[in-house]
């Protein structure tokens, strides 16, 4: 099925950009009601404006969610009490998102990372990043995943001639 889907967007892409939707089966509960946990060697905090900066070797966990980065600014609603987004730099940057049940791990990785918890909720990988579930894979200058939906929109750079590459396995049948 993935295959006949890439085929699909393929054949339809607009010429000089190339543009991916695939459903991903994710598997996971992200655990968005469960408490977050930051670890970090230092902190900023504006409770007022509800913008903190973590940095070294920071760590964000969240139910079945962790968020690794050397810098990470936390955005907040509700007076600190609700997490809006959060923008990670790193090398690289990780989003690791574990299944509550059988389901395959999915990882994504860039130097540059945004999580937005509202509106829909997803993750956005910037200057060149990785997408993993299991075996497959999706890397790209600009990936797109949106955990709600679980569809990614992967693009390459047309300036660079950077291209995306997908790589899926065949669904086992055991």
């Amino acid at each position: 099925m993935f295959l006949r889907m890439i085929k699909e967007a393929l054949t339809y892409s607009l010429p000089g950009m190339l543009l991916m939707a695939i459903a991903l089966q994710a598997g996971a509960q992200t655990g968005s009601d469960e408490p977050i946990t930051l670890d970090a060697d230092q902190a900023e905090i504006d409770n007022v404006s509800g913008i903190s900066v973590y940095t070294g070797d920071v760590v964000l966990t969240q139910g079945l969610r962790e968020i690794t980065g050397d810098r990470m600014t936390v955005h907040t609603r509700s007076r600190g009490r609700e997490l809006d987004h959060v923008v990670v730099e790193g090398a690289p940057a990780v989003y690791t998102q574990r299944p509550d049940g059988d389901g395959d791990i999915v990882r994504a990785e860039a130097p540059r990372m945004e999580y937005h918890a509202t509106g829909p909720e997803r993750v956005i990988l910037l200057e060149g990043g990785r997408l993993t579930r299991g075996r497959n894979e999706f890397t790209g200058e600009t990936i797109h995943y949106n955990l709600e939906t679980e569809v990614v929109d992967a693009r390459g750079d047309e300036q660079s001639g950077r291209r995306i590459r997908i790589t899926l396995f065949p669904d086992d049948e055991d």
